[in-house]
């Protein structure tokens, strides 16, 4: 345990915060009062992104040591074991991960029931009520809907992750697959799919008469097994081991999958999922999945 070799990873929003290098000399500093034998750095993106490596000190030691030095500083700040980082599949949820948006959120604003619809996602997401409980309550409330005005009505105020584009991009420029997984309809994950280049998308199907929306949806329902079921099917695919994969979300649907992949981070998780993830994006944008796997911005394909 104790020769193994760590890495922490700060990361930031430079509008915000910019990283320096006074801050890393201190966290180094702190670790080798605390006993590691071996210390050093290496920035990815500079004033946004540095990893510091280091060996003689159990990970957990050296990371709460870390987290309550730098506790006030708004960055983000994740260890892992120093091999192995970048992976071979990237698995990501959609509404409020890959979008900005809640897109049944949005249709909600958008047909005057945008109460009735974000009580209920709130509530799903903070894992108050289950997930497929929620989905259909919702569904429901889109009775009457015509298709092609509910995907108009996304399209108006689709919101795409800052870093996003960049994320997909790279992964696949160095050989990742990549996945979006989603508790959303399959109309929206398929223009998302198309519009950022995912190599495939999974979603739910809503049920028509004559394209307007019944309120049902068609089994199967994507709700936190299937994710977690998802995951392992691609998997096994692409032959590769969970160790391989990294898998993003931010509500509790996505907790399964975040914990039964190598890499499962949080991206400005609701506080549910921090309980379930110990890897946790907050000030950084969809970039930060990139420095965690050691990517430099210099490698990144944009």
């Amino acid at each position: 345990m104790f020769s193994m070799n760590f890495v922490i990873t700060l990361t930031s929003n430079p509008l915000t915060y910019e990283l320096h290098p006074e801050l890393v000399d201190r966290v180094e500093q702190l670790l080798f009062s605390k006993g590691v034998t071996f210390c050093s750095n290496k920035w990815l993106a500079p004033g946004m992104a540095v990893e510091i490596n280091f060996c003689g000190l159990p990970g957990d030691v050296a990371f709460d040591a870390v987290k309550l030095l730098l506790e006030r500083i708004p960055i983000d700040k994740n260890i892992q074991e120093n091999a192995n980082r970048r992976k071979k599949m990237l698995i990501a949820d959609m509404d409020s991960t890959i979008l900005e948006i809640e897109t049944l959120d949005e249709i909600g604003r958008a047909i005057g029931k945008a109460n009735e619809i974000s009580v209920i996602t709130e509530k799903a997401m903070n894992g108050e009520i289950d997930f497929e409980t929620a989905l259909k309550r919702r569904v429901r409330l889109l009775a009457g809907l015509h298709i092609d005005d509910m995907v108009g009505l996304v399209l108006e105020r689709l919101a795409v992750a800052q870093g996003a584009q960049t994320l997909v991009k790279t992964m696949k420029a160095y050989g990742a697959a990549t996945a979006l997984v989603s508790g959303g309809f399959t109309v929206i994950t398929e223009l998302i799919r198309e519009h950022l280049n995912f190599d495939i998308s999974f979603g739910n199907t809503l049920a028509t008469n004559i394209s307007t929306i019944t309120g049902e949806l068609e089994p199967p329902v994507i709700d936190a097994k299937a994710k977690a079921v998802i995951l392992e099917n691609e998997r096994e695919k692409l032959k590769i081991s969970r160790n391989e994969i990294l898998a993003v979300g931010d509500g509790a649907n996505d907790i399964p999958m975040l914990e039964i992949a190598g890499l499962g981070v949080g991206f400005r998780p609701k506080p549910v999922v921090k309980a379930h993830t110990s890897n946790i994006i907050e000030h950084c944008d969809l970039t930060g999945l990139l420095f965690l796997q050691g990517y430099s911005d210099t490698e990144f394909v944009s």
